[in-house]
């Protein structure tokens, strides 16, 4: 027969491995669905930069020179008086010749100021004589009324075909000189244009 005192003693080990066998199985669980949730974090993480590879680059690819010359012939369409300035539309065609060969058709507006200088801007399309494509360009500039001469900044935009995906930006500069055929006004000038295309 034991004693009392001892069977005191011999109780703690009765239920002290059910505690430690919970402990041991909480941890393990606990552990485990750490590990499982950094290995999710992980690869998430993976997938992003993976989808990220392989978005195609926005950066436009390696600028391409364009230089060559321009003939403008003028079609006055409109000219009114507003204060000192007399304000004159254009419908402008013109031919390119050089990196750039085909037509072009521009809207033109000038303001020619009482000293004979001039603020001009406009807009319109080439097309490429080869047919395959065109784009939009974009200029303003300023000239003299007095020497006939003219100078912009020019921007390409919208491009079709062979100039989807166009950025361009460039000058030109220009002189008027005697007209011909059924042009009110005709010029002569020589364009310098950088192009990018985005890939």
């Amino acid at each position: 027969m034991e004693r009392p005192s001892e069977a005191s003693k011999e109780i703690p080990e009765l239920w002290l491995p059910v505690p430690l066998e919970m402990y041991m199985k909480t941890n393990y669980w606990f552990n485990r669905n750490r590990l499982l949730s950094h290995l999710r974090r992980s690869l998430c993480a993976l997938a992003i930069i993976g989808a990220g590879l392989m978005l195609p680059s926005a950066e436009a690819g390696k600028p391409e020179p364009a230089s060559g010359t321009f003939s403008p012939c003028f079609h006055i369409t409109s000219v009114r008086q507003v204060g000192p300035d007399t304000i004159v539309t254009f419908s402008v065609t013109a031919t390119l010749t050089g990196t750039l060969t085909g037509s072009a058709i521009f809207t033109e507006r000038d303001v020619i100021h009482p000293d004979g200088s001039v603020t001009f801007q406009g807009s319109g399309v080439f097309t490429d004589q080869s047919g395959c494509g065109s784009f939009l360009a974009t200029y303003a500039g300023t000239g003299s009324n007095v020497d006939g001469s003219e100078s912009a900044d020019v921007v390409g935009s919208q491009g079709t075909g062979c100039y989807a995906g166009v950025h361009a930006e460039g000058t030109f500069q220009g002189n008027l000189v005697p007209s011909s055929g059924d042009c009110d006004v005709a010029g002569a000038g020589t364009y310098n244009i950088q192009f990018h295309f985005s890939p």
